[in-house]
């Protein structure tokens, strides 16, 4: 009697023998629910007198969430704001979200080795810097929704910091270590509908009819405590423009537009000369404050050896880089540098005057290169118009 075979049959030619990221019942797996506040505003905001430290991963948390964090913070001190992330990549929304929160600071992190969040390392290490400071916040605010940064939430807890922690799809390992979890799609349909509520009239005028109604001898005392609150809330209150529109009016007839003067051709000749006097004047003057700006900087070797210093830790002699990040890290690097530098309107003048940089725009961007050598000694330049 032939044995059954136990080789396990083959995948068909053709397809793969991965499982299948379907269910048993050949659905697609369904997106995590978002999770439900376990606080209130009112409780997750604390005492007054208390120092907010907030720290936001952007990788998984909308910029558009901004507008509903500045609120719910209010006028409470912070001791630091800052969000993590590629902010010139796939993140670059945050920039132009982020200007109307200047206490906000921009960390931007890349993740330079694939699997590795650097963003997320960064954030922690910011964390714990905070908690160990000579003035830490006492109330720390993560705004994220990764379980990762639940280990250090139980850091800060044994340490007596209050932990908010923010989000919408947020993992139930991170909201159970907290002491307070708000949903933030809840929070701002909350705070919209209590703004909204401050400014309906039907509320402040249905306190003053139970006022009226309690106007009786023997509830004189509360008919007073309605109307104090219907006082306080007269002015939040929008009734719109009650004045009645105006008839509209019909269309007049346009008048015929009169025909120019001619200009005398003496008077036109005159007046092209008056304009191109001025032209010529203007680009005299241009030229000469370019020349005295170029020898400004020209004298300041500081000042190029710090740009070419910046440029060789960036890239490599030969490889283009954004203007832009040659002038960020100038910045960071050398503050203080530019007190008395010579003033250009645009950064890459700078650079071209040294000598020392080839610059081209490519696409939108503008871009620079070190010349060959221009990482050595010092080149001789003479300024030019």
């Amino acid at each position: 009697m032939a044995r059954p075979s136990s080789k396990k049959p083959s995948a068909p030619r053709g397809r793969s023998a991965k499982p299948s990221k379907r269910t048993s019942k050949g659905r697609a797996p369904r997106r995590q629910a978002d999770a439900a506040s376990t606080s209130t505003p009112e409780a997750a905001k604390g005492q007054q007198g208390q120092r907010i430290g907030l720290l936001i991963d952007a990788d998984n948390v909308s910029h558009q969430h901004l507008p509903t964090l500045r609120r719910f913070i209010g006028e409470t001190p912070i001791a630091s704001a800052r969000a993590y992330g590629d902010f010139q990549g796939r993140l670059s929304g945050w920039r132009a979200a982020a200007q109307d929160w200047p206490e906000l600071e921009l960390v931007d992190q890349r993740s330079y080795t694939p699997g590795k969040n650097a963003a997320d390392m960064r954030l922690t290490i910011d964390a714990v810097k905070l908690m160990a400071g000579a003035n830490p916040p006492t109330t720390l605010i993560f705004v994220t929704n990764d379980s990762d940064f639940t280990p250090v939430v139980e850091d800060a807890k044994r340490l007596g910091v209050r932990i908010v922690v923010m989000g919408e799809r947020t993992h139930k390992a991170l909201r159970s270590t907290a002491h307070h979890y708000l949903n933030l799609s809840e929070l701002r349909a909350r705070m919209d509908a209590e703004e909204a509520a401050k400014s309906d009239p039907r509320a402040a005028l249905a306190l003053l009819a139970q006022a009226i109604r309690e106007l009786t001898p023997k509830t004189k005392v509360k008919a007073l405590e309605l109307l104090a609150a219907f006082e306080q809330k007269l002015p939040d209150l929008r009734f719109g423009d009650a004045r009645p529109a105006r008839p509209a009016q019909p269309p007049r007839e346009p008048k015929p537009a009169r025909e120019p003067r001619g200009q005398r051709p003496e008077r036109k000749e005159a007046a092209n000369r008056e304009a191109r006097a001025a032209a010529e004047a203007h680009a005299f003057q241009a030229n000469s404050e370019a020349i005295e700006r170029r020898q400004q900087l020209l004298a300041r070797q500081d000042i190029i050896d710090a740009l070419v210093d910046v440029a060789t830790g960036l890239a490599p002699e030969g490889e283009w880089m954004k203007v832009e990040i040659i002038k960020k890290f100038l910045l960071q690097e050398h503050p203080g540098l530019e007190a008395n530098a010579p003033r250009y309107a645009k950064f890459y003048r700078m650079l071209e005057d040294t000598g020392r940089f080839e610059v081209q725009l490519q696409g939108s961007t503008v871009m620079a290169k070190l010349k060959p050598g221009a990482d050595g000694a010092p080149q001789s330049a003479q300024p030019g118009a």
